[in-house]
């Protein structure tokens, strides 16, 4: 790792409060305090140019390598596996969570995205309805990454909208492949009835990517 993005993100570190330390909190009180520094932060991070907010660095740090789970897969064989069950057309990693009056859908990661038709990491973005939506008025999109096949996002989508109008909507969320020159190609999706979540707790799961007629 070349020493200027070291320093770019040494700094990024030391611009966070002096009351923040990385660990558990003892108290939920102070938990929320420092929720809303590390959001900055987080912002501020994936603000940064390419080469820093997707670095090898920071895709570490928040998304393990598959190589480095392998070996933590099997102790968890017997019980509710933290990480997704693949088929080979990928996975997709979400949090959703109704508070305050808001759907909050945070969109985590991707992993084992279909290459392009040239044998390329796709340029993925993600795409999120709240149907049946005819008028598509909830369309949601993230920004597109660059040729990642195991891409973060970390970008929170939002809804202000009653609680039982949310239960009776379906979560859509759809993968693509961003082509400047033709048209997108999609990756696979997921529908997840809203119905089905404990919504006032929030529900982070992974879940196969899979054909969505559109």
């Amino acid at each position: 790792m070349c020493y200027p993005l070291r320093s770019e993100l040494t700094i990024l570190l030391f611009s966070l409060p002096s009351g923040l330390h990385v660990g558990r909190s003892n108290t939920r009180q102070v938990a929320d305090r420092r929720f809303n520094d590390v959001q900055a932060f987080l912002t501020s991070l994936f603000s940064l140019a390419d080469e820093i907010a997707h670095s090898d660095l920071v895709y570490t740090f928040f998304h393990p390598l598959l190589r480095d789970q392998q070996d933590v897969d099997h102790l968890n064989r017997k019980g509710e596996s933290t990480e997704p069950e693949t088929s080979g057309s990928g996975s997709l990693k979400l949090s959703v969570q109704y508070a305050g009056g808001v759907l909050s859908v945070l969109i985590l990661h991707a992993q084992s995205l279909a290459l392009t038709p040239q044998g390329l990491p796709p340029n993925p973005y993600v795409k999120v309805y709240l149907v049946p939506d005819p008028t598509k008025e909830t369309k949601r999109k993230t920004r597109v990454l660059k040729r990642n096949s195991h891409p973060s996002f970390m970008e929170m989508l939002e809804y202000r909208l009653p609680l039982d109008v949310i239960k009776n909507r379906c979560l859509q969320a759809t993968v693509w492949n961003y082509d400047s020159l033709q048209e997108n190609q999609f990756l696979g999706g997921v529908v997840i009835p809203l119905s089905s979540l404990r919504l006032r707790e929030e529900t982070v799961a992974w879940y196969p990517l899979e054909y969505i007629p559109r």
